[in-house]
């Protein structure tokens, strides 16, 4: 399953490579970084990704991908304009050694004008040390 889903991901990462950074707004996002700040080594940490679509289209997240890090949870059907969401993760610090920032791509089912899906990139950061 997991060689599926990473053939699915290089193919849409190679056809979203042409897309223009001109792309419409539908999903505006009241942060596209969180920042966990000091955690413990081994801990979970929660947190989230607020959003509300802007656009007059229905907005579809078709998948998320992220680090294995992370476990991430979105609205599987489509967001209404005006409608808000959240999409939940949480980390496990257990799997990183080091400090680093983690990407989320949220790829949206929606499509350009060229037939490209649209996406948006997110990503949280953290440091090891006392909280």
């Amino acid at each position: 399953m997991r060689v599926l889903f990473f053939a699915w991901f290089c193919v849409v990462i190679s056809v979203t490579s042409s897309i223009s950074q001109d792309q419409a707004v539908l999903l505006q996002f009241e942060e596209e970084v969180v920042h966990l700040g000091p955690i413990e080594k081994g801990s979970l940490v929660k947190s989230h990704f607020k959003f509300i679509n802007v656009s007059q289209e229905d907005v579809t997240i078709d998948f998320l991908s992220t680090c294995e890090c992370t476990e991430a949870e979105w609205p599987t059907s489509a967001i209404r304009p005006g409608e808000s969401g959240t999409i939940a993760f949480t980390f496990d610090s257990n799997k990183k050694e080091k400090e680093e920032s983690i990407d989320l791509d949220v790829i949206l089912q929606n499509v350009d004008s060229n037939g490209n899906p649209m996406f948006y990139y997110l990503s949280y950061d953290y440091s090891f040390g006392p909280q």
